[in-house]
Order: C-alpha cells, then structure tokens, then sequence
C-alpha cells in the first residue's frame, strides 16, 4: 500500500524535458495529446524559442518535447510578447505560413539568418548551400545549414563540413522521432499508447501486437509448445527474460527503478527506447561528430537528453530481472 507520502510525491508535476518542478503559479505549456499531457517549463520554453528563432523554417510549429506533437501556441506567443520579440516572431513565421500555399514542388524558401530577408529559390541539380542577403542594412553571406557568417576563406570549409554536420543531423532527428514513438510490426503505423496494458490492436490493421517488445502476437515468446498469443507471452514473465507484462506498472514490483503509474511508465519506456536509439548513431558516427553535431545544432541539449546520458546507455538495463524488487 502506498504512504501518503508516496502519493504526494507521486503528484508532483514536473517538466517533460528537463524533469524540473513545476508549480501551479508557472508559466508552462501543457501538451493537449491526451495519451501524453506533459508539461513545459517556462526555462525550456524560452530554449525552445532561441532554437526556433535560430530556425524557423526547422522549429516551428512548437512541438512537445516529449511526444513531438505540436503544442498550444498561445502561452508560447504570451511569453514571446512579453519578451518584447513579437515582431522578430512574426518575421520569422510570415514566410513560413506564406510558402504553404505559394511555392512549387520545385521551389524553397530561403532565409537570412541574421534579418528579415528571404528569397525563393528553384530547386536544381546544384543544391543551395550558401545564402547572400539582399536588405540593404545586412548584405552578409551565410550557411543555410549551420547558419554562421561565411566568408571567402572558410566556404569550402562549409561546404563539406557542414553538409556532413546535416546528415548526421537528420539520423538524431530520426532517432529522437521514432524512439519517443512505437510503431504497428505490421503495418508499421506510428503512435504513442493512451493506457497501461501492453496489449494492443492496431487501428489500420486491426493485428494484434506487444507494445513493450514491439513483437507480433504470433511471434511474441511463450512457452515451449505453448499456442503464441499475448496472454501467454505475459505468463510468468518475472523469471523468463523476453516476455512481457501486461501492464506497465507491474515492472515496479520487479525493478524499483521502474515508476509506479502508468504515465510515468511510458514516459520512463520511451525515454529509455529514444536513448537507446540515440545510442545507436553515437557508435555509428563516433562521438566526436555526435558532440559536433550537438555543438553546431544544440540537437541534443533542445530534445531534454544528455550527450552523457546517451554514451551511458551501454551499461543500462532496461528491465533488471535479477532485483525482485530489491527484497
């Protein structure tokens, strides 16, 4: 039975990315995806609008930091307002709004990093990298990818480095994308579940799937000569490494490490499955471009992980059938 302790513990509402207290009086952003309903910090907030200023066209719409779906604007534009950066804000989106329905398949917007400024430009066999504002008061020259000034003497050096920078990018975006997700083994539809059983029933395909191993019904592991279904895959699953639980929450009596709601089970289940991935283009890329990447872009840091946290995760384990609870 749980102290009262316990439940008032239980009950602190805390940040979604940096996992900071957040009181009733703050500034926040809740995440109005039910299955998820994290919250934001005023702090994380504030990082999230730098990145976005930094790129508009990569950033915008805000999005939660823990399920990736886009968040309620208006607490974000009440704080932009406040910081007296409204007009910044709007100079930002404008294009981006105005390019939805006006540009061609062909046809991308660019824009100056360092003002206002943007031009269309016609996608052809020689991809853009280099931007030179037009506006009369800027005229700099820029990297569209990592957005720094660029000059006669280091644009070869963009030119490579940064296109090298992107790709790496791109593999993190993914892996941060389908870790804080899991996906249909069928049908391969994305999403996050909404409750604690592990059981589900794919809304495209209608087949039916372990979420916490991501397997098949017909492939989950049972016992020998045991018909495969998910029942039986959750059948003694405490002393056979490989099955599952039906439930979430049932992993704490197991592994104290583990939370004891169902919320706070799935976020501890994606944060880990997101590392994990993380983790895999560390040791793919290296870490000194895993840094540079983090360094050039603030990826990492603007996700709510750690570049320490990822390089640990080879000696983590996911769920340590050896503690029996600690008893």
């Amino acid at each position: 039975m749980s102290t009262e302790n316990e439940k008032q513990t239980e009950s602190i509402p805390t940040c979604g990315i940096c996992e900071a207290i957040v009181v009733d009086d703050d500034t926040k952003v809740i995440c109005t995806y039910e299955p998820c309903s994290k919250l934001t910090c005023l702090s994380c907030i504030q990082k999230m609008i730098e990145v976005m200023f930094s790129q508009p066209t990569l950033n915008y719409p805000f999005k939660c930091g823990s399920c990736l779906q886009i968040v309620d604007q208006r607490i974000i534009h009440e704080i932009i307002v406040k910081q007296r950066q409204y007009e910044k804000y709007v100079a930002c989106i404008f294009p981006l709004y105005w390019a939805k329905d006006c540009l061609d398949q062909n046809e991308i917007l660019a824009q100056c990093p360092f003002c206002p400024y943007f031009e269309i430009y016609t996608i052809d066999a020689c991809p853009l990298h280099f931007f030179t504002c037009q506006h009369p008061s800027c005229g700099k020259k820029s990297c569209l990818i990592c957005l720094h000034a660029v000059d006669d003497t280091n644009e070869s050096i963009h030119q490579s480095y940064c296109v090298e920078l992107r790709t790496y990018k791109k593999m993190i975006e993914k892996a941060i994308e389908s870790g804080s997700q899991q996906h249909c083994p069928y049908c391969q539809l994305t999403g996050i579940k909404d409750d604690g059983c592990t059981h589900m029933v794919c809304q495209r395909c209608k087949c039916n799937w372990c979420y916490l191993c991501g397997m098949k019904e017909n492939e989950c592991k049972v016992g020998n000569n045991v018909q495969p279904s998910l029942s039986a895959h959750n059948e003694d699953w405490e002393s056979n490494e490989g099955r599952c639980p039906m439930s979430l929450i049932s992993i704490h009596e197991l592994d104290i490490r583990w939370p004891e709601n169902d919320q706070d089970c799935l976020e501890y289940f994606h944060r880990y499955r997101t590392v994990s991935h993380l983790f895999n283009v560390l040791k793919l890329i290296g870490e000194e471009k895993f840094n540079e990447v983090n360094q050039y872009f603030g990826i990492i840091d603007a996700s709510g992980y750690t570049v320490q946290e990822i390089k640990d995760y080879e000696n983590r384990i996911f769920i340590d059938y050896t503690s029996k609870g600690n008893e």
